[in-house]
């Protein structure tokens, strides 16, 4: 299944955040269905679902429309994944989503690009892959290869020594390509979360001396102060 194929339907009653959320979607190649209400979300669920719901818990004046609307996709045969999205973070309120069918309960305000990924990895787990490995995980680094299914790099073909969750921010490089900044959001979402803001720093640390255990002199991971971190060329 290409994202053409793949149908979201977002239900946020802030117009700002609603706009932001299909544009970062339909992006990726998504179709999206949007919705600034619960009522007008479930009238076009009877016409057809989507593969996946993104809601918010609160929907105007209705506090929990995102559970009422979960609540209404149980009594369809065909289970259908929802991310919620809320300010709200009490426990209560996290184990109701998950209780309701949620695969996920994000807060706000939301990272695009972590949600973006965590949707991408919905596809993955289920079959449906956005991309193939070929295009997705091609790298555009000289001498560096990448291995998805495996989650191992080789440098000049020899295996650099990294965790699953230091080759998934060494994969954001190597698609990116030679002096692409790559955000510090971008490397946090690489993750879905796993690394904070805070050891981002150390994790590139650990990347570069992967690196050099292969080629001492290497030097091609540049801090973009600020901005994040570029891989430079004969750096």
């Amino acid at each position: 299944m290409q994202n053409t194929d793949y149908r979201i339907a977002v239900i946020e009653d802030d117009p700002i955040q609603l706009e932001n959320l299909v544009t970062a979607l339909e992006q990726q190649g998504f179709m999206v269905d949007s919705f600034d209400n619960r009522q007008s979300a479930e009238e076009s669920f009877a016409a057809g679902l989507p593969n996946l719901v993104i809601s918010d818990i609160i929907l105007g004046s209705e506090v929990d429309g995102g559970f009422d609307l979960a609540k209404h996709l149980l009594g369809y045969n065909q289970p259908i994944p929802i991310i919620f999205l809320s300010e709200r973070q009490s426990e209560f309120d996290i184990y109701t989503g998950h209780a309701l069918g949620a695969i996920d309960y994000l807060p706000k305000p939301i990272s695009l690009n972590m949600l973006i990924v965590k949707v991408k990895n919905l596809l993955r787990i289920t079959g449906n892959t956005t991309t193939s490995n070929a295009d997705e995980e091609a790298s555009k680094i000289p001498n560096l290869v990448l291995v998805q299914d495996q989650f191992k790099a080789y440098w000049f073909e020899k295996p650099l020594d990294l965790t699953a969750t230091e080759f998934e921010m060494l994969k954001q490089f190597a698609v990116a390509a030679e002096s692409s900044v790559v955000s510090y959001d971008a490397l946090q979402a690489s993750t879905q979360g796993v690394v904070e803001r805070n050891t981002i720093n150390t994790h590139i640390c650990r990347i570069r001396n992967a690196f050099k255990k292969i080629t001492p002199d290497f030097n091609s991971i540049h801090n973009e102060y600020g901005r994040g971190y570029s891989w430079q060329k004969d750096a």
